[in-house]
């Protein structure tokens, strides 16, 4: 009997072993699926990320060579009206982006002055067209398409950039569309008198890789937001103020003031 108990007990070690074994085997398994499982997944994500990245990475560069508008010289990152920059007036810089409400409320207090300091070359004008808010149209690229066509037009002949940017302002879309289409972006440049060779520039996009590249660089070293108006290098805030801003330009070596007193405060409420 004492042989025979031996006997099972030994059977039975030999099974209990046989199954720690097999559950040693299966968690050597499940662990090594887990360590590939694991492995796959972490590749995976690092080639979404660098995709991601890539694409990021491309959104915020000039496509190819970039194209400057003749007279720009390739890391000026605004348009020139207005006075030659020689002349000893002062510098008017207006940072405008076509999505941007308050933008639109600057166009329409201003927009008359700054064509009047431009034609009466009282300030060399310069003009930096921003595509802060691309962000905020569905389309996601508004700023980025109407600041090209402002160049497109600008090219084409300055003497019209005054004029389409307030018609472009005049049909100012709101935040949250796809904003307006190259189609009515070009139906505003040739009213504003732009030639037909504009249009091909607006569906192109031939300057978006300069308003993406120096445009950029250059504006945000000095702003984040719209609208931005320095006159003389100093920043200018009270552009809210019908007029105010002409007389600031006046009063900066823009040329002696009206001697009745009502140009700057007429031209800005007309």
């Amino acid at each position: 009997m004492a042989s025979s108990s031996k006997s099972a007990q030994s059977r039975r070690e030999a099974q209990r072993e046989a199954i720690r074994q097999q559950r040693q085997a299966e968690l050597r398994r499940q662990r090594t699926v887990r360590n590939v499982v694991i492995a796959v997944v972490t590749v995976a994500a690092l080639v979404l990320l660098a995709g991601a990245g890539y694409l990021i990475y491309r959104s915020l560069q000039p496509e190819g060579p970039v194209a400057t508008p003749e007279g720009v010289a390739e890391d000026q990152g605004y348009l020139t009206l207005g006075a030659p920059a020689d002349s000893g007036k002062p510098v008017l810089e207006i940072h405008l982006d076509f999505m941007c409400p308050y933008c639109g409320t600057f166009e329409e207090i201003n927009s008359a002055d700054v064509q009047t300091i431009a034609d009466n070359e009282e300030a060399t004008v310069q003009i930096v067209p921003r595509r802060i808010l691309d962000r905020s149209s569905t389309s996601g690229d508004f700023s980025t398409r109407a600041a090209n066509a402002l160049v497109c037009v600008y090219e084409d002949d300055p003497a019209n950039t005054m004029e389409f940017q307030a018609a472009m302002f005049a049909d100012q879309p709101t935040q949250g569309t796809a904003g307006l289409s190259n189609e009515e972006i070009w139906a505003h440049a040739q009213a504003a008198g732009a030639s037909e060779s504009v249009q091909s520039c607006i569906d192109n996009r031939t300057y978006q890789g300069w308003v993406r590249g120096p445009v950029d660089a250059y504006a945000q070293e000095k702003t984040t937001g719209t609208p931005y108006v320095e006159i003389a290098g100093e920043e200018f805030q009270d552009w809210a103020t019908p007029g105010a801003l002409r007389e600031a330009v006046l009063a900066a070596g823009g040329g002696a003031a009206p001697s009745d007193g009502g140009g700057a405060s007429d031209a800005g409420q007309g």
